[in-house]
Order: structure tokens, then C-alpha cells, then sequence
């Protein structure tokens, strides 16, 4: 066991726990979003050089400057750890709520300057200093500069409470920059493409789909979607109607906790692979449940997809 010196206070940190979850379990008040090392939420300054594998994507001067991801750090020696300068956030305003089922919301915000990102980007969304979970987003760049989200309902989520129940239209939302490279390119518009998400992971999977056929992409468009049962596929209606619409873009629905006549009874990932086992050429998106990308990261590059073609954002499951 390791100690953690913190604003004068010290915290216990078990072997193998990262610095992140032990101070939750001490009740302190952390920000963080994906805990994937992703989305720079819970970056923190420590007094000695942190672990190169804790620094992944930090700029040089962040690096210099000993500051470190504190979901990734299971330090095995004391540290002594401070908060860091505060993201860059621009204001949006929200301008619409509705449910895409019981437990999704659509959230769409509006800037007032030109919001520049990619389909399959995600941002950093805040509710207070303490709250500040990570959002893919669902929708393409646009003239109107809308941006719009896909948000789960967790009984003991901080944020996902907050926004299905308090935040109301005309509310002001802090919006980090957008990141992550799981994103459409218009290079290679002959490619064929594949993409598997569960859950909420759908969102920028949806985006980067509808990106593609707006860009007249010409190869084969694959999307699977996994859920327990079909409420969770929320939205069937929407790209059934799509893949009627477009000759080179399928939709597969996949439950595993119900019997269907409609959708495939199983894992989303098993259906893919199954149905697609040479990738060679192919590029593949995974989005959703950290170990259903963990797996399938690993069985897209044995079914013949380059690990430079292989994109993925892992979704944490407590918001």
C-alpha cells in the first residue's frame, strides 16, 4: 500500500487500485470522465516523474511538468499529488431534450461561435468542477452549429440524473474540445467499413455512419448494434430506413437477453466476425463496453483488419 498526500491530507491507495479510484473510494471529490486514459478529465501534478504509460497524449509541456492521468497511476511508492490548470471549456445552450427510450436521452446544444469537430468525436461535458463526464458525439458538422449527444441513465450517475431530471432548455453547458481519432475518412471512400457498438456506443458510430454516406462513400457500410433486449436499440426505426435508403449500407440489430424474430440473438461483436472473417482492406470501428472493444480490437486484427485501421472509443458504465 502506497500513500497518497493530497491538499495536506493523506489517502491510503491499495496495490494495484489507480490513484483515481482510490480517492473516489476516500470520498474526494475528483474529476473524470471515460477512466479509459482517454479523455484528460482527472489529470493531476505529482512531485516525482510519473510512469511514461501514465502521460499517453499529453503535450510535452504537460509532461515536463510531471502532470499525470490518475485513472491509468497504481503507484507502488508514496506520491505527493496536486491539481492542474482546468480545461478549456466553451459555453452551448441547450436547445433540445427528448427521449430516444426509456433510459437515452438526445441532448442537443447550440454554440454561438463555429464549434469545429469530427463525427465520432467525443467532448468533455461539465457540471460542475467535480462532475465532468465524457460524451461521444452523434450528429456530423453542420451550418447550424448543433451538437448532439446520446445519454444513458445510470440510477447513481452524477451527470446522466442531472441531465434527464434538472437540465432544462436554455441551460448553459460547459463543452470541452473535441477529441479522439474514431472518426470517418473521406481517404479511402472505397473501403469497406464495419462497425460494432453496444449501448450508447452506438452515438458516434451513428455520426460517422451518416458522415459516410453524406460524403458518397462507395464501399460497403456494416453497422452492428448490441443491446440486451430491443428497447435498447433505439434506433432501429432509423437506420432500417437508412439501409432501405442506401443500397451499400446494412443495419444489424442484436439482443442477447430476449428471444427475437426480428434481430439476431447474440453478442453484436460474435455476429460481426462470424458474418465478416476476413477484414483484410476493411477499417473498423468499436464503440461501447471496454471489454467487448478489448475483445474485439483483438479478433478484428485476426480477421485481417491493420491495426491502423482499427479505431475504437471504450465507453465507462457509470456516468
Amino acid at each position: 500500500m502506497s500513500i497518497l498526500k493530497y491538499r495536506e491530507r493523506e489517502y491510503s491507495c491499495h496495490s494495484g487500485e489507480t490513484i483515481l479510484d482510490a480517492m473516489l473510494r476516500q470520498k474526494v471529490d475528483l474529476s473524470y470522465g471515460c477512466k479509459q486514459g482517454i479523455c484528460q478529465a482527472c489529470m493531476l501534478r505529482s512531485n516525482i516523474t510519473p510512469p511514461d504509460y501514465t502521460q499517453n497524449n499529453l503535450t510535452t509541456d504537460q509532461r515536463s511538468k510531471n502532470c499525470f492521468l490518475a485513472c491509468q497511476w497504481q503507484p507502488e511508492e508514496d506520491v505527493c499529488i496536486d491539481p492542474v490548470e482546468s480545461q478549456s471549456f466553451v459555453n452551448a445552450r441547450v436547445i433540445c431534450k427528448s427521449l430516444l427510450s426509456q433510459d437515452v436521452l438526445r441532448l442537443t446544444l447550440e454554440f454561438q461561435e463555429p464549434f469545429e469537430f469530427h463525427a465520432g468525436q467525443f467532448v468533455n461535458l461539465k457540471k460542475s468542477e467535480q462532475v465532468i463526464r465524457s460524451y461521444s458525439i452523434a450528429s456530423t458538422p453542420n451550418h447550424s452549429n448543433t451538437v448532439e449527444f446520446h445519454i444513458q441513465l445510470f440510477n447513481n450517475g452524477q451527470f446522466s440524473q442531472w441531465a434527464f431530471n434538472e437540465l432544462v432548455l436554455g441551460d448553459v453547458l460547459p463543452v470541452s474540445e473535441p477529441k479522439g481519432n474514431c472518426v470517418y475518412s473521406i481517404k479511402g471512400t472505397d473501403k469497406n467499413l464495419l462497425l460494432i457498438g453496444t449501448g450508447t456506443g452506438l452515438a458516434p458510430l451513428f455520426g460517422i455512419v451518416i458522415d459516410a454516406l453524406e460524403h458518397g462513400h462507395s464501399g460497403h457500410i456494416h453497422l452492428f448494434h448490441g443491446s440486451y433486449n430491443s428497447d435498447g436499440l433505439y434506433l432501429n426505426a432509423q437506420l432500417t430506413e437508412l439501409s432501405e435508403k442506401y443500397g451499400n449500407f446494412s443495419y444489424t440489430g442484436c439482443v442477447t437477453r430476449e428471444k427475437s424474430d426480428v434481430f439476431f440473438r447474440g453478442r453484436a461483436n460474435d455476429k460481426a466476425f462470424l458474418q465478416y472473417p476476413d477484414l483484410k482492406g476493411w477499417r473498423t470501428y468499436l464503440c461501447g463496453n471496454p471489454e467487448m472493444v478489448k475483445v474485439s480490437q483483438k479478433q478484428a486484427f485476426l480477421n485481417g483488419a491493420l491495426c491502423s485501421d482499427i479505431f475504437s472509443d471504450a465507453f465507462v458504465l457509470n456516468q
